[in-house]
């Protein structure tokens, strides 16, 4: 892709994202009206108002769950698509600093709800072939079923399906009814090859790390470029973090001291400003590329 391409494609990235982060905005203020409503109806129920049955009440309720699932599934879909105009801009970033093309195919790489052409799949990181091997040795011994999802059990077959998951990998039976390990071309699989653990554990694409590999691609940009990626980077990944410490919290089996409830408070607000703050960095990066590639 040329460099014009390149600014255009980002260009399109903001926009949307940009329409998806208010329709997701909008749902959640709608749901959080609702809620209140049903707050105000469980209080009046409590003081021994209203019907146990009444059809106003349980239309409310009916409405808050559409409204729950709703927030949430544009939550997911406005996260997903930042996260793709994420990697598209560090990848047109490290191919303007280090001078390498950047292939039409890598663009839909982490393209949400979007099948890839079997050709453009060559874009993606090869998996792990440790992983691949120890899958292949699992299927042949009998574990898992093609098709089976992945669950919480300990068993082999589950074990072998999580980690066929985990690795953007998928069992399926070909044609001569023989069991093979095959890569997924699944939006998500695609996500875990391309992010892994950051995807995982973190909920946010690959990140140029802090140290020398931020420095090297920083080395040519003006001092207040270098500064705002600097900032947002570490805005991102503190966000990040939080859903660590929030997941130790929860682990936790002991009754939650004052300062924990306060902290888990402060970590959650934090963390809800992810997809914000990811948007930021891609548009603090899709701002600086000019500069990179003076």
């Amino acid at each position: 892709m040329t460099a014009p391409e390149i600014d255009e494609a980002l260009s399109a990235l903001a926009r949307c994202s940009a329409v998806l982060l208010k329709e997701s905005q909008a749902e959640q203020q709608r749901m959080e009206g609702l809620n209140e409503l049903n707050e105000a109806g469980i209080q009046q129920h409590a003081n021994g108002q209203g019907s146990q049955y009444d059809a106003e009440y349980t239309l409310l309720s009916v409405r808050l769950g559409l409204a729950i699932r709703c927030a949430k599934a544009h939550r997911d879909a406005a996260h997903e698509f930042v996260c793709w105009w994420v990697d598209t801009a560090v990848t047109a970033w490290k191919s303007a600093v280090h001078g390498t093309p950047m292939p039409y195919a890598r663009l839909g790489a982490a393209a949400p709800d979007t099948l890839m052409l079997e050709d453009d799949l060559a874009v993606l990181p090869g998996v792990d072939e440790q992983a691949r091997k120890l899958l292949e040795l699992g299927s042949f011994l009998g574990a898992p079923q093609p098709g089976a999802v992945p669950g919480n059990g300990d068993d082999l077959a589950t074990m072998i399906t999580d980690l066929a998951a985990r690795s953007g990998l998928s069992i399926r039976r070909n044609d001569t009814g023989a069991v093979e390990v095959v890569d997924d071309d699944d939006p998500e699989a695609r996500r875990r090859r391309l992010w892994g653990d950051c995807w995982l554990e973190l909920g946010i694409p690959a990140l140029p790390g802090l140290g020398s590999e931020l420095d090297a691609l920083l080395v040519r940009a003006p001092s207040e470029t270098a500064d705002r990626l600097l900032h947002v980077t570490r805005a991102v990944v503190s966000a990040a973090m939080a859903r660590l410490r929030m997941s130790e919290l929860e682990d936790t089996g002991a009754r939650w001291t004052p300062a924990e409830i306060d902290e888990y408070d402060q970590l959650s607000a934090q963390h809800d400003r992810l997809t914000h703050l990811l948007a930021d960095y891609a548009q603090a990066v899709t701002e600086s590329l000019p500069d990179m590639r003076a």
